[in-house]
């Protein structure tokens, strides 16, 4: 029973892994790009706030923290820190 469920597992971990590597990859590119998108958006709202309109420029702002690297990149950092955290989970409850 033991040996059918690492054969089980196995292929499931090897897909987690690759997926994680993947996710993790794409994650570091669009935080790459996300962040120059995220320079020019507070460059902007600056300009906004400055000019007089104070809503528009702190909603401008709002947009450039959640484009930041602190925003959206690290919310899915934390999802791949649990899809790896399943993974692991998984491997020392089958391969001990």
């Amino acid at each position: 029973m033991r040996i059918l469920m690492k054969v089980i597992a196995a292929p499931i971990i090897a897909v987690l892994a690759i997926f994680t590597w993947l996710a993790l990859q794409l994650v570091k590119v669009s935080a790459v790009v996300l962040n120059f998108i995220a320079i020019a958006v507070a460059l902007g709202a600056l300009y906004i706030l400055w000019s007089g309109s104070v809503a528009q420029g702190i909603a401008g702002l709002v947009v450039a923290l959640l484009l930041s690297p602190f925003g959206l990149p690290m919310f899915s950092i934390i999802l791949l820190g649990q899809v790896q955290r399943f993974r692991f989970w998984i491997q020392d409850s089958v391969y001990g």
